[in-house]
């Protein structure tokens, strides 16, 4: 099992096979002495954690035929949902199926609001805080407090303060990652820390309700919580086991720097058989290892390297386009009004470079033509 070295670079011996790979006993990370949780089913099913979830699960949506309904009859809608989830008799509705093609094409599965997308909620508020203290501090998806920004700027400090450590970088990412979530492993991992059995029954509906034994729905509240609890204690395993340094993960996107390329291929490989053995995972064929510097790290929509960060040509496309379409409606003709049409966009420009943040914020306040925008935003031009 190991890396060979060719005329066309390393890679993987013959005898690598993740998929045969048997020994669970060898690479597995449990958490040791954790204490597990018990008494979290009469939490969940509070009046306050009831009502709390109901106006989460509606805040800031439409008031479609479906919400009206349950606000109609809301006293006697949530008198229901107590008595399914007292007496254990709720069972996950149908999803709706709807197909999204920004960023990339995803199929979507919507559940019911009432009850499923209010159990939901019950579910989080009851367990965020927990599972949150399971995650490192390289990981960022879904975590409040953290978040895109925050991994650009770890990523930035590290290739700032160690310039020789991070010269070399392992970029890789999860072969459908949602689609291939094991379900008996995902059970196994959430009883390390509950031991509430009416809990984990309801858990165990949630987890099961696409009908088959492997995948989470995108799309439902809880599959975000459960795919980065999923590979929580994977994360654990590579900094306190496999002894990374510099490790970053946003969801099932990781990168990896150091200063040697065959320790970089060492990390691969064995990410790859624990990926394998313990959570059925496979890593991705268009996996990268690369000079920093020569072609930056394309990671959380920026482009990274020791003396720049740039926004992905895709979206800056995107922004274009956008600015495009607004601008015809709207004088864009200082700093204030661009915040005011832009906010979000405006939050990701910020974090790049001085140079390309300026050329950006020049060419828009001063409304030159798109031509002018899209041509040349390169590393040599901006550096």
């Amino acid at each position: 099992m190991g890396i060979i070295k060719t005329k066309y670079g390393y890679c993987y011996s013959k005898d690598t096979r993740f998929y045969e790979y048997e020994d669970f006993e060898d690479c597995e990370f449990k958490p040791e002495n954790s204490k597990r949780l018990k008494n979290l089913y009469i939490h969940l099913i509070s009046t306050e954690n009831l009502i709390k979830s109901q106006h989460s699960a509606q805040k800031g949506k439409k008031q479609t035929n479906e919400l009206k309904k349950f606000n109609e009859n809301i006293i006697e809608n949530m008198q229901k949902l107590y008595n399914s989830l007292e007496d254990e008799s709720y069972q996950p509705g149908g999803y709706r199926i709807k197909i999204v093609t920004e960023p990339k094409e995803r199929e979507i599965m919507i559940a019911p609001f009432y009850p499923d997308r209010i159990v939901h909620h019950c579910i989080i508020n009851v367990m965020k805080k927990t599972w949150t203290k399971v995650f490192i501090n390289t990981t960022y998806a879904c975590i409040k407090g953290r978040g895109i920004h925050k991994c650009v700027d770890d990523v930035t400090k590290a290739l700032n303060n160690d310039f020789r450590g991070t010269k070399y970088c392992l970029k890789m990412d999860v072969k459908k990652f949602y689609d291939n979530i094991d379900h008996a492993c995902l059970k196994r991992i959430i009883r390390y820390r509950i031991a509430d059995e009416q809990f984990l029954r309801l858990l165990d509906k949630i987890i099961d309700s696409n009908g088959l034994e492997k995948g989470l729905p995108i799309g439902n509240y809880t599959s975000q919580y459960l795919a980065n609890l999923y590979l929580a204690y994977f994360d654990h395993w590579v900094k306190e086991e496999l002894g990374v340094r510099y490790y970053f993960r946003y969801m099932d996107d990781m990168v990896i720097l150091h200063h040697d390329k065959d320790q970089l291929h060492y990390y691969l490989d064995m990410i790859g058989l624990y990926l394998g053995a313990e959570l059925k995972l496979t890593i991705k064929k268009d996996w990268q290892i690369f000079d920093v510097d020569e072609r930056s790290i394309d990671f959380v929509g920026f482009k990274m390297n020791h003396y720049n960060i740039l926004l992905r040509k895709s979206i800056l496309k995107r922004f274009y386009k956008k600015y495009v379409r607004v601008k015809k409606e709207n004088n864009i003709r200082d700093l204030d009004t661009f915040k005011v049409h832009f906010p979000s966009e405006y939050g990701w420009i910020i974090k790049c470079s001085e140079p390309h943040k300026n050329y950006i914020l020049k060419n828009c306040i001063n409304n030159e033509k798109r031509k002018q925008l899209i041509i040349g935003v390169t590393l040599r031009e901006t550096s």
